[in-house]
């Protein structure tokens, strides 16, 4: 609200200067030195007025920015992980990205607009004030040019909306080059193939969209901006033909006229922005982000008592994003996990191992069945704190640079870094990380580092050892899982390791997204 008072006391203080210059024009000289005075006080109006607007604006524009990208990160917390995992990190990327700065740089031109409003406003009563007969021709011709930009408009948002859906096909590729440099590099022709038969055709369609739309664009502003100038000329060249007036109202329409096209062109200039926050809008609302805060998931922060967690009957399937189809279909599974014991799960690629890993922490809801936590159903409202149960470690999970979430002393660190052989990989007062140059075996260790720190009722363990050498793996099945259990925690790891099945109270295995089998273990080995 302040900046829309400055900026529209500013365009007043301008339009006041306009009013002085025609004035000079028709006025006696001996008035002269008044309205000398009245100029100089005005000029120092407009330059403060337009100051602190500008520096209102800046701050505006970066308090909104921060507020929208922050709400919006909030919702992709709160999201269901399926729908955020059908929506692939590039487009969420690209709402964070791009789609948040086109709903900012709309929100912060909005105060301007409406001080330019004011002062369009005000300057046509100034215009009629002049002139009525004139003033109603005036709107007439501005209203003629600002239909047909509109027109022109219309027609390049078609082209921009559509670029702005192969731009998330161009980030996908790119995104795709970045983490397979090593697979394009090791391969000449894929690399050729990659660059000219994959991202230079997309990169190609999403500017030529691009193109065409600014181009219209540019064309509709231009005819836009020349129509004011025609009507300037039929103001001045036809209508005193048709209708008397004095030159000097003319002139006061000319310059009152020239000075009120700008700020038409910043409300023109505007439309645009408009219209790339709504395609924006549109995005993220297709995204399914723009969730209720009423149904939105609470982060849960409560660690619930564990005395048992069991999946009841529990069915979860994945749907082809083309139909309706299933691709595939994990139970019905019955499983119990008791404090202090050692469950693997095992079974070949792609038989749902990890799918049921998320379900028993939480990160999928299941289809049918029931999750319960200590004999109690575990509904949405619950969830959060349910979640809050688990440490998981996943095969393509991500690791951050430094310790969050976790207070945990240097001792602890250096104790559980020595242990992983990883000492020169952590900074043992800050509790960061150094992240570059890390194998796979070496960022797993890391991960798992994080999550004997964390220490939570239940650890979940993905296919953590199947990087490992063996003597991390000796490691890892002899002396960590053991000490992970002490205290009524308990671990469930998906392995292949059958040989370590030992170390195990319990394992199942699944085929096909059937549980086959559960037998108990604990053989000496």
């Amino acid at each position: 609200m302040a900046s829309i008072v400055f900026g529209g006391a500013s365009g007043l203080a301008m339009l006041g200067l306009i009013t002085l210059i025609h004035q000079s024009f028709t006025q006696q000289a001996a008035a002269s030195n008044r309205l000398a005075t009245l100029f100089g006080f005005a000029c120092l109006a407009v330059l403060v007025l337009q100051v602190v607007s500008k520096c209102i604006l800046t701050r505006l524009s970066q308090s909104t920015a921060a507020r929208l990208q922050f709400e919006l990160c909030n919702r992709i917390a709160a999201a269901p992980l399926p729908e955020l995992e059908a929506c692939g990190p590039h487009r969420l990327l690209g709402t964070l990205g791009g789609d948040v700065g086109a709903i900012t740089n709309a929100l912060s031109q909005f105060p301007t607009v409406c001080a330019n409003a004011m002062v369009l406003i005000s300057g046509l009563v100034y215009l009629a004030s002049l002139s009525l007969p004139l003033a109603i021709g005036s709107v007439i011709m501005a209203s003629l040019g600002i239909a047909s930009y509109l027109g022109g408009l219309h027609w390049a948002n078609y082209h921009l909306r559509q670029a702005r859906e192969d731009r998330d096909e161009v980030r996908k590729q790119l995104q795709a080059m970045v983490f397979g440099i090593k697979e394009l590099k090791g391969n000449n022709r894929r690399c050729v193939e990659f660059m000219y038969d994959v991202l230079l055709p997309a990169d190609t369609a999403m500017r030529e969209r691009l193109i065409k739309g600014t181009d219209i664009l540019g064309a509709a502003h231009t005819w836009g901006r020349l129509s004011r100038f025609i009507g300037i000329g039929l103001l001045i060249f036809v209508w005193p033909r048709f209708w008397p007036v004095t030159s000097e109202t003319l002139m006061g329409y000319t310059l009152t006229i020239l000075y009120l096209t700008s700020p038409l062109d910043s409300i023109l200039g505007w439309l645009p922005a408009l219209n790339n926050a709504n395609i924006s809008l549109n995005k993220i609302n297709a995204l399914g982000l723009m969730i209720d805060p009423s149904k939105a998931i609470a982060c849960g922060t409560q660690i619930p008592e564990f005395r048992s967690i069991s999946l009841r009957n529990v069915s979860y399937a994945y749907r082809s994003p083309h139909s309706d189809q299933e691709s595939f279909h994990l139970g019905p599974i019955d499983l119990l996990v008791m404090p202090g014991e050692v469950l693997f799960i095992a079974g070949g690629n792609g038989s749902g191992k990890t799918t049921l890993a998320k379900l028993l922490t939480g990160l999928y809801t299941p289809d049918q069945g029931e999750l319960l936590l200590n004999k109690q159903v575990v509904d949405q409202a619950a969830l959060g704190d349910y979640r809050q149960m688990f440490t998981t470690v996943f095969v393509e999970g991500h690791l951050f640079d430094r310790l969050l979430g976790i207070d945990a002393n240097p001792m602890q660190l250096k104790r559980w870094a020595s242990i992983l052989g990883i000492e020169d990989k952590v900074d043992f007062e800050t509790g960061h990380f150094r992240l570059g140059k890390l194998s796979r075996g070496q960022h797993k260790r890391l991960a798992l580092l994080v999550a004997c720190l964390d220490q939570r009722p239940v650890f979940v363990f993905d296919e953590w050892a199947a990087e490992q050498d063996p003597g991390f793996k000796e490691v890892f099945y002899r002396h960590i899982v053991p000490e992970l259990t002490r205290n009524g925690r308990s671990v469930v790891a998906i392995t292949h390791d059958d040989r370590y099945f030992f170390a195990a109270d319990r394992v199942v295995e699944l085929v096909d997204g059937k549980m086959v089998s559960s037998r108990r273990q604990r053989i000496a080995a």
